[in-house]
């Protein structure tokens, strides 16, 4: 356990540094994420309609099966999207996202550590064990980034930039867990 715990806080600390470089550094996020245009106006627009903190969709969901019909007429004629939405500011270098991200970092690594120490006995390869780790995150990709993708029409180079840091994450990650989740030797 002492072994998977350590490799957990190794993995946090290597997701860490990948993610400081993938949002600071790499263009790459940016880059998926244009501007609001004229985002005084339609902020404003927004503050003076939107008064809860949601994630909207619109056109929004009918309400019956009457209203189904105008629902797609609107759906079809678009636009169409979702909003994340705060009404509060924050402060967007506050320390609690990078503590949560660290400690998040720290689950999922030590998640990955338990699961390779599982079926470590069949991996004696280093490379293997790094395989392992890296695809989880594959998976990881796929059932989150990729599934929002097809069903909640995410723009498809938002959603291959955020899988690819996935995977790249768990890279990085499986590089110190797997040094650390070994096969016993004999």
């Amino acid at each position: 356990m002492k072994r998977i715990l350590i490799a957990g806080l190794l993995g946090a600390v290597a997701s860490f540094i990948w993610g400081f470089i993938s949002w600071a550094a790499l263009p790459w996020h940016n880059a998926t994420m244009p501007n609001l245009p004229n985002e005084d106006a339609v902020i404003e627009a927004m503050r003076s309609n939107v008064t809860a903190v949601g994630v909207y969709q619109f056109p929004g969901h009918p309400a019956s099966e009457a209203d189904a019909q105008a629902w797609t007429e609107k759906f079809q004629r678009g636009p169409f999207g979702m909003l994340i939405y705060h009404v509060n500011g924050t402060n967007p270098m506050s320390p609690q996202p990078f503590i949560g991200g660290f400690v998040l970092n720290f689950v999922i690594a030590t998640l990955a550590a338990y699961l390779l120490s599982l079926a470590v006995a069949k991996m004696t390869a280093y490379s293997q064990r790094v395989i392992f780790v890296t695809l989880l995150g594959v998976f990881a990709a796929l059932a989150s980034h990729i599934m929002a993708w097809n069903w909640m029409y995410i723009p498809t180079a938002y959603s291959l930039v955020m899988s690819a840091d996935a995977v790249i994450n768990s890279l990085v990650a499986g590089l110190v867990i797997a040094w650390q989740v070994k096969p016993e030797m004999a």
